[in-house]
């Protein structure tokens, strides 16, 4: 079991978190040789002073050309593209064992999910491996590219850095001019690493929860046992070679529906309550978890996500400004296009997996009243029946999402609002500019 997981759907999680300890984000494990942990702590306060720095240079330089709105703009973009970097490295590094825990908690079902003998949930989770595997790749490319355009793609005089800052020395002569320019070259690619790989791993975690709210909703709908069959497990071994068997890239629409009755746990088929009421009570047991995995999933990332909204939408802004500004200069006009394109991508991403769990969480409520009650052995107890289903819909009615302070949901119309806001600041500087 152990293995099926490591090599599924926890691959890409375990190659996220060794790159966060590796980088200092995240303690070694307490295996690791006193030395080396040691050396991993000073790493990451010298990584936190490094960015901190790097911040107060581009700072400075914005503030001192207060007046020069080209200027001003163009420190923008990288200014609040760091804060970005610096609040997800502190929110990691002070919350690792809640969010370690918190992963922990929300890929051990799937690992269950994995073994079963419906076709159906692994062809949802085949086709959430294939992202996870396509957002891997595309993270390391963007990585490699957007460090490679925003430091070498900018036409710079000679002595002076592709990245607009004001340091207390001349950088203009030798060696103070290379050891800056190798010092930005750290931090921009750096900040895209920490921002890349926390980003993809938080993703990843809302993706697993929809996996488990979709099988939560089609168990609520597959209730009554004289209607649909119970899933049985199978061994890790061969639930790995049916997995195999699965092209993602052939998956129909059909192949993705879920026909029977999933479990969770590794509890025996023959241990259960195979009637109504057992399958509907472990639906309510299970549903009660994925709130509390959502309400700390909110505890956790809520002002992560904040952040992300907040800097998105001014990154976006002066991105979109400074490629106008920027519009004859091949060189510089791709490198904001890329950091646009990067940018625009990310909050994408967040606000699409947020929409996608909304709507099927949104079906709990119509699948809870679905679920067959009325065709059950348990009839004759009308009371008892309807007091299960009615109470068990209240809790319903209160839509499950990812939210940034409470305030604000993670979803399409969120993105669209971003997205206008965004442009609206841009017209705003442009007609500055102007003026």
């Amino acid at each position: 079991m152990e293995n099926i997981s490591r090599d599924t759907h926890r691959k890409f999680l375990k190659i996220y978190f060794t790159v966060i300890r590796c980088s200092g984000m995240f303690a070694l494990m307490p295996s690791t040789k006193i030395g080396w942990r040691i050396l991993n702590i000073f790493y990451k306060y010298l990584n936190f002073a490094i960015l901190i720095f790097y911040q107060i240079t581009l700072g400075a330089d914005a503030l001192n050309h207060v007046t020069d709105i080209t200027i001003f703009g163009n420190n923008g973009c990288f200014f609040f593209g760091v804060c970005n970097s610096i609040f997800k490295f502190w929110k990691f590094s002070v919350m690792q064992d809640k969010i370690i825990e918190l992963a922990e908690e929300i890929y051990s079902p799937v690992d269950v999910l994995l073994q079963s003998t419906d076709r159906g949930i692994l062809v949802n989770i085949k086709s959430v491996l294939f992202w996870e595997q396509l957002q891997y790749y595309s993270c390391i490319t963007s990585n490699v590219f957007l460090t490679i355009a925003l430091l070498f793609l900018t036409p710079i005089e000679k002595g002076s850095l592709p990245m607009r800052a004001i340091y207390p020395y001349d950088i203009t002569v030798s060696p103070n001019h290379e050891l800056t320019f190798f010092y930005q070259f750290y931090c921009v690619a750096y900040c895209l690493m920490v921002v890349i790989t926390i980003d993809a791993s938080v993703i990843g975690m809302m993706r697993w929860l929809t996996i488990q709210i979709l099988a939560l909703t089609n168990n609520y709908k597959y209730c009554n046992s004289k209607l649909s069959k119970r899933a049985g497990l199978v061994s890790p071994l061969k639930a790995c070679k049916t997995l195999e068997g699965i092209d993602a890239m052939k998956i129909e629409y059909e192949d993705t529906e879920i026909l029977e009755f999933l479990a969770f746990d590794k509890q025996k088929v023959e241990d259960c309550d195979d009637d109504y009421i057992g399958r509907f009570k472990s639906c309510i047991k299970h549903h009660q978890r994925i709130k509390k995995l959502m309400n700390d999933f909110n505890d956790i990332f809520s002002d992560f996500l904040m952040m992300q909204f907040a800097s998105s939408l001014l990154i976006i802004c002066f991105n979109g400004f400074m490629m106008l500004i920027e519009m004859e200069k091949g060189a510089n006009f791709i490198k904001f296009f890329i950091y646009l394109s990067m940018c625009f991508g990310q909050l994408l991403v967040y606000c699409y997996y947020g929409n996608q769990f909304t709507d099927v969480a949104n079906s709990l409520t119509y699948n809870q009243w679905m679920s067959g009650w009325e065709s059950t052995d348990e009839r004759n107890n009308s009371n008892k029946l309807s007091n299960l289903v009615t109470i068990s819909m209240i809790p319903t009615l209160k839509p499950l999402g990812f939210k940034a302070l409470g305030l604000f949901e993670l979803s399409m119309p969120t993105f669209l609002a971003i997205v206008k806001s965004s442009y609206s600041t841009l017209i705003l500087l442009t007609t500055v500019a102007s003026d």
